[in-house]
């Protein structure tokens, strides 16, 4: 593993179709760090059902059966942020996530305890129409998983407020992907 002095987290995150995916991996690269995508553990715990993942065969899909409720995203955000708490503790680490619900941004504050290493967050935004657009393109593209296609185009009203990032203030880099 890399040295501790060495080893750091950044956090690349911001609304749908803000640019996360495009610049992940670049960072990575660049920083000779590790790319961890939660968007690649989304797909692949949503890819595990057979046939199909029941959300993509009902317009009435419940995660309720019985007494149990499935919770999908509590599952990938549970392995995105133990893959996090793990790879830290070895080597530089890009990560990249939104943060779109108040129970994943608490889940990352409970985990980030656990993350003894500098960590940089890469808020990337843009102007809501442009980032609509580009949700609603990538969705029909065909190019993303179904699941994400179907769920991750969200009305006006979710880039109408600025997005909050995650750290503290002063380790937070603004990009603004519009262009």
């Amino acid at each position: 593993g890399a040295a501790p002095e060495d080893r750091f987290l950044v956090l690349v995150t911001g609304f749908a179709a803000a640019g996360k995916t495009t610049l992940a991996p670049i960072l990575a690269e660049h920083l000779d760090a590790l790319w961890i995508s939660r968007d690649r553990i989304h797909e692949m715990v949503y890819s595990g059902w057979e046939p199909r993942h029941p959300a993509l065969t009902s317009q009435t899909y419940d995660p309720r059966a019985g007494d149990s409720i499935y919770k999908e995203g509590s599952v990938v955000w549970s392995i995105f942020l133990w893959m996090l708490q793990r790879t830290t503790t070895r080597v530089p680490v890009v990560a990249d996530t939104p943060f779109n619900h108040d129970w994943n941004r608490s889940m990352f504050q409970l985990a980030v305890a656990d993350i003894e290493v500098p960590i940089v967050e890469v808020a990337l935004h843009g102007d809501p129409d442009v980032l609509l657009d580009r949700a609603r393109r990538r969705a029909s593209s065909g190019q993303v998983h179904e699941i994400k296609a179907r769920f991750s185009v969200n009305g006006a009203d979710y880039y109408a407020s600025p997005y909050q990032p995650v750290v503290p203030e002063e380790h937070v880099v603004h990009v603004d992907t519009t262009d």
